[in-house]
């Protein structure tokens, strides 16, 4: 049984209860969405680097996506290694906590970067005349549609992908033949550290890698799916930028700084015609948005699953009725617009960027090489070794020769562990006993059989319904029926913990009186999931029940639009031979 443990100071009681956590993405939706957020870097690489290099950026270009070839090498072992999730604040927490949070705050330095500049470049692409402004516009719009919700369907992250890929073969077939030929590509001037400092001041094609070991804890096949997605995604951005850094050099007469901001776009109408730019910019201006989406839903998680482990104050646990984390939300949404009415340009927000995401990959990669208790083989060892001493280098450069990404990371740093202080302090002065746990799921209350059920229901609830729940045990009742009192309670973040303490409001009380004074056979579980129609499911087939009861709910069009339809996933979920019934009373 979930075992109960009480916070003397605050006469509540919680209870920790098993999660559950579908594993719902095959390798082709897990590239689309990676692509999404790894695959924009072609978006805004090129016209940096030309910015910075002139013709002579290709070669800057070629060093970095071999160092994206070895980043994505070393992510295949990561994902590898933790099934369950492996990004930075997993990979290092369980080393060391305060690590791990430093870690974690990298990562939510590159989100909130993620998101500024994502979308302030595609509102260069679409060529509106205030960028910063509709910038801010669309990032808090985008707020607001999440506030039911994450929204990173896979289904409409593939057809996004394949409308870029699209785009992109557009332009590299029109441009093919003139840039194999006629490539005008200099030799860098200056010396080695100059062109290093060049080097980091775009290393932007490993947007995105990080996402990836964050989703395998949803992967079907995790080792298999996350191979896949990234070999995939990493054979676009190398192919792309390469033959798309050729047709840019094939040019002539740029400048430094010309289309700094949509170079796609002055490709597209200069190979195909000036009416192809609005289908560049419709295409990748859809995608960085959605690059967007998919960078603050993970800002929300990685501030979640802080608080779950105590590293950051109870307080961002709290969900709104749709299941979202309301402070988690609320930062992860404020945070971009406040850079964006600072930083009003791509190339500065390049530096920001790059600071955190570098961050972050050096300390995954340097905890995984440096673990005892990682199995690897002496070659990949070396290999990821090597990869976390490149990476940290290019991270110490761009905070000595970027101040205000140092600056930015510094703020972020500073917030975020005054915030983890205040939390370990206000907990150890609440001194929260803790109970030993059971390992598996067990039912929260159960009626002792007295005879072998003739059918099984299972009624699923997130909140108490008294007359959902009377119909429920009156069916049951008349057929002799064991009824399954299921207690979803939606957390709208990814992938959640195994195990999370949830607060126990005397709702499972009431629910047991009802069912003791029928008469009935009954169980009740609380599961707290992110996908309430697919952990129905997932239970109805556990326990092989012969009906599924459902209450109708009243929600607005808009409602149904943003969250989609718990009875319409269950009609594709459940075995034909389960019956689905909705109680409408």
């Amino acid at each position: 049984m979930d075992t109960e443990s009480s916070h003397s100071t605050h006469t509540k009681s919680y209870k920790e209860l098993a999660t559950s956590r579908p594993r719902v993405l095959g390798w082709l939706r897990s590239a689309a969405i990676l692509d999404g957020d790894w695959g924009t870097s072609v978006a805004y690489v090129m016209g940096i680097g030309f910015s910075l290099a002139g013709y002579a950026s290709f070669w800057h270009l070629t060093a970095m996506m071999f160092l994206t070839t070895l980043v994505a090498i070393n992510y295949i072992t990561i994902c590898r290694l933790y099934p369950n999730g492996g990004g930075v604040y997993t990979s290092v927490y369980h080393r060391s906590p305060m690590l791990g949070v430093i870690g974690a705050l990298l990562l939510a330095a590159d989100y909130i970067v993620t998101m500024s500049l994502s979308v302030l470049d595609a509102c260069h692409y679409f060529n509106v005349s205030n960028p910063t402004l509709i910038a801010i516009i669309i990032v808090l719009a985008i707020g607001a549609i999440n506030w039911y919700g994450p929204k990173h369907s896979g289904g409409l992250a593939l057809l996004i992908s394949l409308m870029t890929l699209a785009v992109l073969s557009t332009i590299i077939a029109f441009s093919f033949e003139t840039a194999i030929t006629k490539a005008h590509i200099e030799q860098p001037s200056g010396g080695f550290f100059h062109n290093w400092g060049i080097f980091t001041g775009f290393v932007l094609s490993l947007s995105g890698v990080e996402a990836i070991s964050n989703m395998t804890g949803l992967m079907r096949d995790p080792a298999r799916d996350s191979r896949r997605a990234i070999l995939s995604v990493l054979t676009k951005v190398v192919i792309a930028n390469i033959l798309l850094g050729l047709a840019m050099h094939a040019i002539p007469g740029l400048q430094p700084g010309d289309h700094l901001e949509d170079m796609l776009r002055f490709l597209g109408e200069h190979y195909v015609g000036q009416w192809f730019g609005w289908f560049v910019a419709l295409s990748l201006g859809i995608l960085l948005i959605s690059a967007a989406n998919t960078a603050l839903n993970g800002l929300i998680s990685v501030q979640f699953l802080m608080a779950i482990d105590r590293e950051l104050p109870s307080s961002l646990r709290r969900l709104n009725k749709y299941g979202v984390p309301i402070l988690p939300f609320v930062i992860a949404t404020i945070s971009p617009v406040l850079v964006l009415l600072f930083v009003h340009d791509v190339e500065t927000m390049a530096h920001l960027y790059a600071i955190g995401v570098v961050g972050a990959i050096t300390m995954n990669l340097g905890s995984t090489a440096t673990d005892k208790d990682v199995s690897l083989k002496p070659f990949t060892k070396y290999l990821t070794i090597a990869s976390a001493i490149i990476m940290l280098l290019i991270e110490i450069s761009i905070a000595l020769n970027k101040h205000e990404a140092a600056i930015f990371v510094a703020i972020i740093l500073t917030v975020g562990l005054t915030a983890r202080y205040y939390a370990k302090k206000r907990f150890v002065t609440q001194q929260v006993p803790q109970e030993s746990l059971v390992s598996l799921p067990q039912p929260t209350k159960k009626r002792r059989r007295t005879s072998i059920p003739s059918a099984k229901y299972l009624l699923a609830m997130k909140g108490f319904n008294e007359r959902l729940l009377r119909f429920a045990v009156e069916e049951a009742k008349q057929r002799g029926a064991l009824l399954f009192i299921l207690r979803v309670q939606e957390i709208a973040v990814g992938t959640l913990p195994e195990r999370i303490e949830m607060h126990v409001n005397g709702i499972e009380e009431k629910i047991e009186k009802i069912c003791l004074d029928s008469g009935i056979d009954f169980q009740i579980i609380s599961i707290p999931s992110y996908d309430v129609g697919y952990t129905i499911a997932e239970q109805a087939a556990t326990f092989g029940v012969d009906r599924v009861i459902l209450g109708a709910t009243k929600r607005s069009v808009l409602e149904n639009m943003l969250r989609g339809n718990v009875v319409r996933s269950l009609g594709t979920l459940l075995p034909e031979d389960v019956q689905l019934i909705i109680f409408g009373g």
